[in-house]
């Protein structure tokens, strides 16, 4: 867990469900020992796989607490504040809200849009003067450049060489405040890349979440409480930045100023996957006239940044036009140096022999076209990408879904054949789910028969089959199972335990032909009684004849004793 990152993954919440990686657009995510973690080095820091995280696996670096401290120590730390603020806190009064900010530490608050205005004219400057150029596309959104840069290296000529908006912001800063502290706040996950990147101009990049939460531990989340900062004063056009062609109203207005005759063909493109599209599909070459794009990796714009609370984009954009509609256009007055040229950094993309990747094929249980289902379980979009990712050591052999049910299905089958136990499992409405073999042989040659024409038996109604459905339905209705009780199929005894797959749902049933060992146990018993009655009788004889011996041996001694008796009688005289 690389908690440096902006983007960091927490192991022990990942449930391996392979959401992340089916979501990234550039399939930045390894997956280790089941678990998927962010790759730094491949990662564009869009925020689309904290977002799609179901469980948290994937975390934003919180700068917060070291903000918090900045602000604590120093008293000249300025805070730049993304336009997007308007949406984000709709209804709030931007007066208000920079005293707010102010309360928190912050010596001075400037909106970003102030550094928007400044990039706009040096892009329409960029245009009017450079018509060689057929393609421009904006450097503002820094997901977009980090996309540009590891994966089609090729267009990073094509970027406008300016800094992002809010770089130009801090330079601007610098200008007015010498070397004071900045920190960024705003909906953008790509902003804290870009801080890590230019941090001797950009201290921090917070969010608006990591923000409200300051609000509210600090007791001042009621904004509109606070009285207006009476040295507010609105931005200019670069507030409409944050919203599809926002930016490009403050370009082309700049561009038709420098250069009223000159023609441009203006257009957006938002949401990394359509920007993608463009850059697999556009020659530059065939351009006949200047293009410029304005690329937003968020569809919709910041606005819907993955860091905002914003779910409606119509609901967004109006909250931006209602802010933005109040300024006029304006021309910068401070005019800082915002050349900045992007270069290729190609991310590595390895390689592999056709050998290889077949026979990674091949363990994946893929031995000719038509396996090879690319249904996008593990999360990529074919099955020999996914083959590659696992060469590449990005994934593991278990994200393949269709072969874990094929191993799944062949362990479950050699279990049912080694049991000795027909086995069935029922829903309920008594419909079976999935049967075995055996227990079709035990219910006779017409089920057998059944069986062979449809293995598994699925969905046949179990009450045509068995003679005491009532058991089935009594384990459904009451949720009690049913163990070891003998019943009978004609002539033969069977041996049933019934029990929960899922209670009041699904039920399963064990089936064993005890006939034979019935029959045994039977004559056992029998023998067994047979043995207690002779032995029984033995005794009584015994006892009969001992009985009818000490009578006579008593007879006998009582008649010795009455002949005897007379003769003591004279002896004793």
């Amino acid at each position: 867990m690389d908690t440096l990152a902006p983007v960091y993954s927490i192991n022990a919440q990942c449930r391996d469900c392979y959401k992340c990686v089916r979501r990234c657009p550039v399939k930045a995510i390894r997956v280790e020992n089941d678990h998927a973690v962010v790759i730094p080095e491949a990662c564009i820091y869009c925020g689309t796989c904290v977002e799609t995280c179901p469980n948290r696996a994937k975390m934003v670096r919180d700068d917060l607490k070291a903000v918090r401290n900045l602000v604590g120590a120093r008293r000249d730390v300025v805070l730049s504040l993304a336009p997007s603020f308007a949406s984000e806190f709709p209804g709030v009064d931007p007066a208000r809200f920079v005293t707010v900010l102010k309360k928190l530490g912050f010596a001075h608050v400037r909106e970003t849009a102030i550094g928007a205005n400044i990039v706009s004219r040096r892009v329409g400057e960029l245009l009017a003067r450079n018509s060689a150029h057929r393609l421009q596309i904006s450097s503002a959104c820094p997901v977009v450049v980090e996309l540009i840069q590891r994966y089609y290296p090729r267009f990073a000529a094509y970027l406008t060489p300016v800094d992002s908006p809010v770089i130009a912001h801090c330079k601007a800063i610098r200008e007015e405040f010498q070397e004071v502290p900045v920190v960024f706040v705003g909906p953008c996950v790509g902003k804290k890349h870009e801080s890590d990147l230019r941090q001797n101009l950009l201290y921090a990049a917070l969010t608006f979440e990591e923000l409200r939460r300051w609000l509210m531990m600090a007791g001042m989340d009621d904004i509109n409480a606070w009285p207006p900062d009476p040295n507010y004063h609105l931005p200019g056009d670069g507030a409409y930045y944050p919203i599809e062609g926002g930016m490009l109203r403050s370009v082309e207005r700049n561009f038709h100023v420098l250069s009223p005759a000159g023609e441009l063909q203006p257009m957006v493109l938002t949401g990394i996957k359509t920007i993608q599209t463009m850059l697999e599909t556009l020659d530059p070459k065939t351009l006949e006239q200047p293009v410029f794009i304005e690329a937003l990796a968020c569809p919709g714009g910041c606005v819907c940044g993955p860091k905002t609370q914003v779910r409606c984009v119509a609901s967004g954009m109006l909250d931006i036009l209602r802010h933005a509609r109040q300024t006029l256009p304006d021309d910068p007055v401070t005019k800082p140096d915002v050349n900045h040229h992007y270069r290729p950094q190609a991310a590595s993309v390895k390689t592999f022999q056709e050998e290889d990747i077949t026979a990674t094929l091949h363990a994946l249980g893929k031995f000719k076209p038509e396996d090879e289902l690319n249904c996008a379980g593990c999360g990529y979009d074919s099955c020999r990408a996914l083959a590659c990712a696992i060469l590449s050591g990005n994934a593991e052999p278990q994200m393949c879904v269709s072969r874990m049910r094929q191993i799944a299905l062949k362990q479950s089958s050699a279990i049912d054949r080694a049991l000795p136990y027909g086995l069935v499992v029922a829903d309920k409405q008594l419909h079976i789910i999935e049967c075995n073999e055996r227990f079709a042989n035990l219910l006779g040659d017409a089920t057998q028969l059944a069986y062979n024409a449809r293995p598994g038996l699925r969905d046949v109604d179990l009450m045509r089959l068995i003679p005491f459905p009532q058991l089935f339905r009594r384990v459904l209705e009451t949720g009690e199972e049913i163990i070891r009780q003998t019943v009978s199929i004609d002539d033969r005894l069977f041996s049933l335990t019934i029990f929960n797959v899922d209670v009041h749902e699904v039920i399963g049933a064990l089936i064993l032909d005890v006939t034979e060992t019935e029959k045994k146990r039977r004559a056992l018993i029998d023998k067994a009684r047979t043995v207690v009655t002779n032995t029984a009788k033995t005794v009584q004889e015994i006892a009969f004849m001992l009985g009818r011996n000490a009578a006579e041996s008593e007879l006998i001694l009582d008649s010795a004793v009455e002949m005897f008796a007379p003769l003591d009688q004279d002896n004793d005289r």
